[in-house]
């Protein structure tokens, strides 16, 4: 049977931190109790609803109840688990609202709700560049998330330095879904979306620009180059990590036109370059190690005078060059 009554403190404020009732038969007398409660807990930083609606009797109107007691509550929740609660496009653009507000919610849940659409899912890229956003952990696994939904998503990523995990798990695509399914699923583009995400070839700029935060995106097995940009971005060295990207994809060879760049530098910039190019790694790196030594050495067959002769002969050395 469906729960009519909450046992909650009775008080005018209760003190409570953390409300899971999760995989509970509510009800929309529940819910309608809940929302109410809401408003009374000012002190409520983890809410954890899964499958609240899925399993029990609860119908659009206990849905719109708790959506709307949620924003008149005014919260600041830490975490908030919607899991598994048959959210459409209509509910997910109320919840998007009440996101937004927020500014210490650091876990987000909204797996299993394959009633919002990929169009609908969109709705988040507001939300993913929102001043108030603080994110950690974004859970939208096994959802009808396909390439389009992710293409919007990374772009709206591209400056955030918080979102550690996007779980996709269960949307990728699946050779034995028919066609309708496959249009839901996240295929070739979509990856290549997340992959140039945290590293853009572009341009040596571009890379240097790119997300170093994001670390997972689910067990799956996307490309080996997103793989290894994942393991790259777990160091907290960010600085060496955007430097590992640049080595490995702009200086992996001796392409004279990428070492140009070196070369067409001022002078009084060399020793900065020289000291990026030779910088040395902690000893609890995780993922690929590049050297630059390759670089470095390459650099110095093409200006030896620069590594071991007087200004004035650099001087001479660089005009040369120039000429």
């Amino acid at each position: 049977m469906p729960i009519t009554r909450l046992h909650l403190p009775v008080g005018k404020h209760l003190q409570v931190v953390r409300l899971n009732i999760s995989n509970n038969n509510v009800g929309d007398v529940g819910i309608a109790a809940l929302g109410t409660l809401l408003s009374s807990m000012p002190s409520l930083k983890s809410l954890e609803l899964d499958s609240v609606f899925y399993i029990t009797n609860t119908t659009s109107q206990g849905r719109q109840i708790l959506f709307t007691a949620l924003q008149l509550a005014n919260l600041d929740l830490v975490k908030l688990d919607l899991s598994n609660n048959s959210i459409d496009d209509e509910r997910l653009q109320l919840l998007v609202q009440l996101l937004s507000n927020m500014s210490s919610l650091k876990l987000l849940s909204l797996s299993s709700n394959k009633q919002v659409t990929p169009t609908g899912w969109q709705a988040l890229t507001g939300y993913l560049q929102s001043p108030n956003f603080a994110l950690e952990k974004l859970y939208l696994c096994s959802n009808n998330i396909n390439d389009d939904t992710v293409v919007a998503l990374t772009s709206a990523l591209i400056h955030n330095e918080t979102l550690k995990e996007l779980d996709l798990e269960g949307c990728e695509y699946d050779s034995d879904n028919d066609e309708q399914e496959v249009e839901e699923s996240i295929i070739e583009i979509g990856w290549e979306a997340v992959s140039t995400l945290l590293c853009n070839k572009t341009s040596i700029l571009d890379t240097y620009n790119s997300n170093h935060t994001l670390e997972y995106v689910g067990e799956i097995h996307p490309t080996d180059d997103l793989v290894s940009y994942l393991a790259l971005n777990i160091n907290e060295d960010k600085v060496e990590v955007a430097r590992q990207k640049i080595l490995q994809n702009h200086f992996s060879s001796e392409d004279d036109e990428k070492i140009q760049e070196f070369l067409d530098m001022e002078l009084e910039m060399m020793p900065s370059a020289i000291a990026w190019i030779g910088r040395p790694i902690h000893a609890s790196w995780i993922g690929e190690n590049v050297s630059g030594l390759s670089l470095l050495y390459n650099l110095m067959r093409r200006l030896p005078d620069l590594f071991d002769s007087s200004g004035a002969q650099k001087k001479t050395s660089l005009a040369r060059r120039k000429c």
